[in-house]
């Protein structure tokens, strides 16, 4: 794995007390772990990717615990600030995937045992830009959790804190963001692509 650039994020926790649904941020990317309750609104901000060589794409990550001590149903509001953002959020051993719009709700069953309990979302990055995503994290008894991520990829010659919009021109990019030399799909290598913000894969 090739990791790059490094990892900060800012906590904005609200004073309160501590709510029945517990939600913990343990580990971002392959920082060292810090466990962090979140009790009420958090924002974190993540700067690092590491590079799959299987997935051959870049990864963004967020990994913690999830549990509630009065309700094991859970129900996450999610919040995109593009669509055709490519994400997926897992809880309690099951995985949704993103829906590439502006919202979508996920449900999950939470269990009492330590593997039951964690939780990860990932986010793959396009091309230099900012994503934001807002997890809000509710068990129908006690008040909602809400976790901002703000994913913010960039390289050394760009930073895009705003992602414009493209018109859907049937350009071909890879996943580093770099647009390839023609749009004849027969002319690619094997590999992933992304034409007109969806993924495709030529073997």
């Amino acid at each position: 794995m090739k990791k790059i650039f490094t990892t900060f994020f800012v906590l904005c926790t609200a004073l309160g007390l501590q709510a029945a649904l517990h939600l913990t941020v343990d580990q971002v990317i392959e920082e060292e772990e810090v466990t962090t309750e979140i009790t009420k609104d958090t924002t974190i901000r993540v700067t690092e990717y590491e590079w799959d060589e299987d997935l051959e794409e870049a990864l963004m990550e967020v990994r913690g615990q999830l549990y509630s001590d009065e309700s094991e149903n859970i129900t996450v509001n999610i919040t995109r600030k593009n669509t055709g953002i490519i994400d997926q959020l897992c809880a309690a051993g099951n995985c949704i995937p993103g829906n590439g719009e502006l919202t979508q709700v996920c449900e999950f069953k939470v269990g009492t045992l330590p593997f039951q309990r964690s939780w990860f979302t990932h986010y793959t990055p396009i091309e230099p830009s900012t994503e934001v995503i807002v997890y809000t994290f509710n068990d129908g008894v006690n008040p909602a959790i809400e976790l901002t991520i703000r994913y913010s990829y960039e390289d050394d010659d760009t930073a895009v804190e705003d992602v414009i919009t493209r018109p859907n021109d049937n350009a071909i990019y890879n996943l580093l963001g770099q647009r390839m030399p023609t749009t004849n799909w027969e002319e690619l290598s094997a590999g992933i692509y992304i034409i007109n913000g969806k993924k495709y894969i030529k073997k």
